[in-house]
């Protein structure tokens, strides 16, 4: 099972179920807390436009919008599997399962255009913060759209299909980060195209990088970017004994106007988070995986336990400093602040190897239940779990119940996060409340139906929004699946880990089946 989805579940009768994929560590993409634009919207995913007016809904083979204010739905004709969100206006620019590119009046849930793309392998869907610029990336390009007309403005071969996307907000580039390729002769090594691509005239300038795919992360002064995979490995080595030895590097790029080059790596895996001022980029060392040839000064290179250390480096001088965490893979967050990290080593799959996931599924009046697993090894209970301050350089575990990193929301009060720890049965979640002052974590009060499916917060940071299923409906002795959601009453806690939800009334009744698409989170 992923960590990045708490919203989806593999569900196995006789069918063999397919191999989860590789779970990631580093920087956690799990944090809800901002707009997330372009993300394959699966089914059980809710995502929250940034007026906090709207959200869009997933549902196995219909999308969803849904009014906060006045909690009504309206479901769409044409499903969407990709969506991305103006800043200035309720307008959604979305990619609907047909391969039609749209603009999409939330209020009205009008299309305002629409584009036939043409490769429909899509992989990326941003828009600019100035709503000024709509970029699709496919196969090996990045077209440049007008999010008013949907017109194509210029087309960008980058000759990979991109994966990441960075705009720079001081001079109408973006930089992208294109899929790995690994090659080499006799020695095998991974080349990642990085382009920086114009978005006024769609001019690429490209260079190659000795590193995997990854996140790219800027600088707030735009000046150097930093792309950290978690894994960098090859899928197979043609010269058996002569392959890759930089295992999971930092890669440093300089940036200027119209050009960028490869600086170094630097050890560490990622993905890598930068604090909001810029000052700090967190990534983590693994022992088991050091080159030492990457440490400048040797006296650096840990040894022993415990096997992961975080990694602070200075994004300016590039100098670096590491602090033992555990022995479990973790995940973290930068707070809000840019003070410290959520860190949560809960997640299931210990190791790179791929491993099979199992289950059932039942369907009652209750909705659906059943029970999920895995055939991998299991992270001891007591695995990582709590913050670390990035001034003192301690780390102070949460007192209280484990309450997994699966999706979550931070305050604006930077005391509070709200998080989904993943059920047992792998439908949803059920919410907790990390109190980031007291280092302590509880329940949080309330009736939540049967479970959690996704959660959101809106601009004030202070109302969460969650995505609800209900027990089902009986209608002609057949059950029909129901779902809600809730807008919080008062987040206002103070001292106190408790708080209470006023659920709406439910906005879906939809027709139940055992027939999961795709393995996902039913209905």
């Amino acid at each position: 099972m992923r960590a990045l989805g708490l919203f989806t579940v593999l569900v196995c009768g006789v069918v063999a179920c397919a191999d989860s994929p590789v779970e990631q560590g580093g920087a956690n993409a799990n944090d809800r807390t901002q707009v997330v634009d372009g993300e394959d919207l699966q089914t059980g995913a809710m995502t929250v436009a940034p007026s906090g007016k709207y959200a869009v809904l997933q549902r196995n083979d219909v999308t969803v919008v849904l009014d906060i204010a006045t909690k009504k739905y309206s479901e769409l004709p044409k499903q969407l599997r990709r969506v991305a969100f103006a800043r200035t206006s309720d307008t959604a620019f979305a990619v609907r399962a047909d391969g039609v590119l749209v603009g999409l009046d939330l209020a009205t849930r009008k299309e305002l255009w629409q584009q036939q793309l043409v490769d429909t392998a899509i992989s990326l869907l941003r828009v600019t913060e100035t709503d000024s610029s709509l970029v699709v990336g496919d196969s090996h390009r990045a077209l440049i759209v007008s999010p008013k007309t949907g017109d194509v403005r210029g087309v960008a071969d980058l000759g990979a299909q991109p994966v990441s996307l960075a705009f720079l907000k001081t001079r109408s580039e973006a930089i992208v980060v294109g899929h790995t390729t690994w090659r080499g002769d006799p020695t095998i090594k991974p080349h990642t195209p990085v382009s920086l691509v114009n978005l006024d005239t769609a001019a690429v300038t490209s260079l190659d990088i000795p590193n995997c795919e990854a996140p790219v992360v800027v600088t707030p002064d735009e000046r150097r970017a930093f792309v950290s995979p978690t894994f960098c490995d090859p899928d197979r080595a043609p010269n058996p004994g002569e392959t890759w030895s930089n295992p999971d590097p930092v890669s440093v790029i300089d940036l200027a106007a119209g050009s960028a080059s490869f600086v170094k790596n630097l050890p560490g895996f990622g993905p890598a988070s930068m604090s909001p001022d810029g000052k700090r980029l967190v990534a983590y060392v693994d022992v088991k995986r050091i080159d030492a040839g990457m440490f400048d000064d040797k006296s650096q290179i840990p040894s022993g336990e415990p096997q992961y250390h975080i990694m602070v480096i200075d994004p300016a001088t590039l100098s670096f400093s590491l602090h033992g965490i555990g022995n479990a893979l973790p995940r973290f967050a930068m707070t809000r602040d840019g003070r410290g990290l959520l860190v949560d080593a809960s997640i299931k799959v210990k190791t790179r190897a791929r491993a099979s996931a199992y289950g059932t599924a039942t369907l009652s009046a209750n909705g659906f239940s059943g029970e999920v697993g895995a055939t991998a090894e299991v992270f001891q209970e007591k695995s990582p779990f709590g913050y670390f301050d990035l001034e003192t350089k301690a780390f102070v575990p949460f007192a209280g119940p484990q309450a997994g990193l699966d999706r979550f929301v931070q305050l604006k009060d930077g005391k509070h996060v709200l998080t989904l720890e993943k059920r047992k049965d792998g439908l949803g979640g059920t919410p907790f409340l990390i109190d980031l002052e007291a280092k302590t974590t509880a329940p949080l009060a309330g009736n939540f139906g049967t479970g959690v499916r996704d959660v959101g917060i809106l601009p004030d940071g202070k109302t969460v929004v969650m995505r609800v299923r209900l027990p089902a409906a009986v209608r002609d002795n057949k059950y029909w699946s129901k779902e809600g959601f809730m807008l919080s009453a008062n987040l206002e806690f103070g001292g106190s880990l408790s708080g209470e939800f006023e659920a709406s009334t439910s906005f879906a009744d939809v027709p139940s089946t055992n027939d999961c698409p795709g393995g996902h989170d039913c209905f």
